[in-house]
């Protein structure tokens, strides 16, 4: 893809202070450093990007420097006292329409710094346009000669990048002459066609076909005009992009927002999950001990039960005993008699019983214990 090259001559200051306000006008970066203040006619400038221009002005010694102020003047008055020396070289007297300064104007497509120097509202010229600069300031220093380049500034203020240059048309044999320089729409095609070549002997791929601006009948007025026009479209077109981004910002912003939010929903879903697994398993926990203890609760009422059934039979069992061991302690008289009198084998049957009782007492005893509890005597004492 080829790109255009700018070459507009149509710029032209002749007397009457027209030079000091021109002067101010291109040099307005290093007047706004030095704390001074103009009014600019052109609508297209843009304050806050005035500190990235550059202007220098010509040192009279083959090379180039920053105005300063001097004497707390501006520094754009540097311009004018370098075109009053040259002025005094002139041999012949100033006509009254003479032109002083020729302003000539080199700018590279805006569509190469879209493409190549994207940043340069922020950043200033990258290194590749500013090679492509100092080859055309180069031509243009052979084309007019060095001691007649006033100085120059490249202007990153307005809505493309553009190079100015202020010539003041004198011959080497001292005449005021831009005629001599501007000679009609051939040689402007000619010097047109030469710093096209300048530049793309420099490696910037150039179109060779004549830009609007670069024809000489198209006036600064008319220029302007249309640089206003584009200006206010350019400035709809970077509002609109401006709200879309921020909307897309905004957008964005939510989106993130959104996700966050799903992503903490999405924990604490799984932190509540967690905890009703967890009470859950406490509650199965919680039923196993109580089962278990209803259980433990059972089979202790039941060991309980027979403790308290063994003892009762234990008890009973004593009583029993006791009652039988103190019957045999009382007999009845008669029965006393009885076994006095009667006899088995010749032997008196009381020697077999009391045998028999002391036995019984023995076996009574030893089933009791040492703690058999005393049971009173029944009234029947042969109630068994």
């Amino acid at each position: 893809m080829s790109f255009t090259m700018t070459y507009d001559v149509s710029h032209k200051v002749g007397r009457g202070g027209h030079a000091r306000a021109f002067f101010r006008h291109i040099a307005r970066d290093v007047d706004q450093a030095a704390g001074f203040s103009f009014r600019h006619a052109n609508r297209n400038i843009v304050p806050e990007r005035t500190k990235l221009n550059s202007t220098f002005l010509n040192d009279g010694e083959g090379g180039y420097r920053r105005p300063q102020s001097i004497d707390g003047r501006p520094p754009s008055d540097e311009f004018h006292d370098y075109l009053q020396r040259r002025l005094s070289t002139v041999t012949r007297p100033l006509r009254k329409d003479a032109i002083l300064v020729r302003g000539v104007v080199l700018q590279l497509d805006p569509k190469w710094f879209e493409q190549y120097n994207p940043d340069w509202r922020e950043e200033g010229l990258n290194r590749r346009a500013a090679e492509y600069t100092h080859a055309a300031i180069r031509w243009a220093r052979g084309e007019f000669g060095e001691e007649n380049i006033i100085g120059m500034s490249m202007h990153l203020d307005e809505v493309n990048p553009g190079l100015q240059l202020m010539i003041t048309p004198i011959t080497p044999d001292g005449r005021l002459a831009q005629k001599e320089f501007f000679k009609g729409p051939a040689d402007l095609k000619r010097q047109h066609r030469e710093v096209r070549d300048a530049v793309a002997a420099a490696g910037y791929d150039v179109e060779y076909r004549v830009t609007e601006r670069s024809r000489e009948h198209l006036s600064s007025s008319e220029f302007q005009a249309k640089a206003d026009r584009l200006r206010d479209a350019t400035r709809a077109l970077e509002f609109e992009l401006d709200v879309s981004l921020q909307r897309n910002k905004s957008l964005a912003k939510r989106s993130t927002a959104l996700d966050q939010r799903e992503i903490e929903l999405a924990e604490r879903e799984t932190q509540v999950a967690e905890r009703h697994r967890e009470a859950a398993a406490a509650r199965a926990r919680a039923v196993d001990e109580a089962a278990a203890a209803r259980t433990s609760s059972l089979r202790a009422r039941e060991a309980h039960l027979k403790a308290e059934r063994a003892r009762e039979e234990a008890a009973a069992e004593r009583d029993r005993l006791a009652l039988n061991n103190q019957r045999l302690d009382s007999l009845p008289p008669f029965f006393e008699r009885w076994l006095d009198r009667t006899t088995v084998a010749g032997k008196p049957i009381r020697t077999r019983f009391e045998a028999d009782r002391i036995k019984m007492r023995s076996e009574i005893k030893a089933k009791l214990g040492p703690a058999s509890t005393h049971v009173e005597k029944p009234r029947d004492a042969l109630e068994l």
